[in-house]
């Protein structure tokens, strides 16, 4: 979960500052490349993990032998030193849940601006 977290925090926080220096308002642009970057980076961060999961265990013990694999956001340093805690999780969790906030909100200060609230 740490690589996942890791991966997304950049995006993550480039978007959060965006956003503050916009004060507060997300264009439609924004609302969809954060996420996507997020998701994107996310994915990048985890890709030497794939080989374990689709079952090439000598491939994956390659790679994560392998610093070479740093180029994923920093995996194999990560992977050295790595912990488990309920933190990351509370993280992603996190970082989500602002991200659908921020949409949300823009969707209803939309809605507001044309006048077409209920």
């Amino acid at each position: 979960m740490n690589q996942i977290v890791i991966g997304a925090a950049g995006p993550y926080l480039v978007s959060a500052i965006i956003y503050a220096i916009h004060t507060g308002r997300a264009s439609l642009r924004m609302l969809i490349a954060a996420p996507l970057s997020m998701a994107l980076c996310a994915i990048w961060a985890v890709v030497p993990d794939i080989p374990r999961a689709l079952g090439m265990d000598s491939l994956y013990g390659r790679m994560a032998s392998d610093p070479r694999i740093n180029i994923f956001f920093m995996h194999y340093t990560i992977d050295q030193m790595e912990s488990d805690s309920i933190l990351y999780t509370v993280a992603a969790v996190l970082m989500a849940l602002s991200v659908f906030a921020v949409a949300w909100r823009e969707v209803r200060l939309r809605e507001r601006d044309s006048g077409a609230t209920p």
